[in-house]
């Protein structure tokens, strides 16, 4: 398998860095780690996280990483990161 991260997902990371920088750097610098750092766990056990929904061809689930969901999809040998939330962030 190998990972694939969506331009979604590269945008939620520099998102949610920006917002903590702005009150914390050094918060803002542990969060990058933990999120950028985070889908590659999937590598050993792509099924580790909830399963969300099916599509024809991408499976949805998502992972928590501390205070933070990855959401990603498992189509054939791809893990597809697709995009990153705080826990008690509006996803709607």
């Amino acid at each position: 398998m190998k990972l694939v991260w969506s331009a979604a997902a590269w945008t939620d990371v520099g998102r949610i860095y920006a917002f903590l920088a702005e009150h914390d750097l050094d918060a803002a610098d542990q969060a990058f780690d933990r999120l950028v750092n985070a889908p590659s766990q999937l590598l050993d056990f792509p099924r580790r996280g909830s399963r969300l929904r099916q599509t024809k061809d991408l499976e949805i689930r998502e992972l928590r990483a501390g205070s933070y969901i990855v959401q990603y999809g498992l189509k054939q040998d791809e893990i597809l990161v697709l995009r990153f939330f705080h826990g008690r962030e509006d996803r709607l």
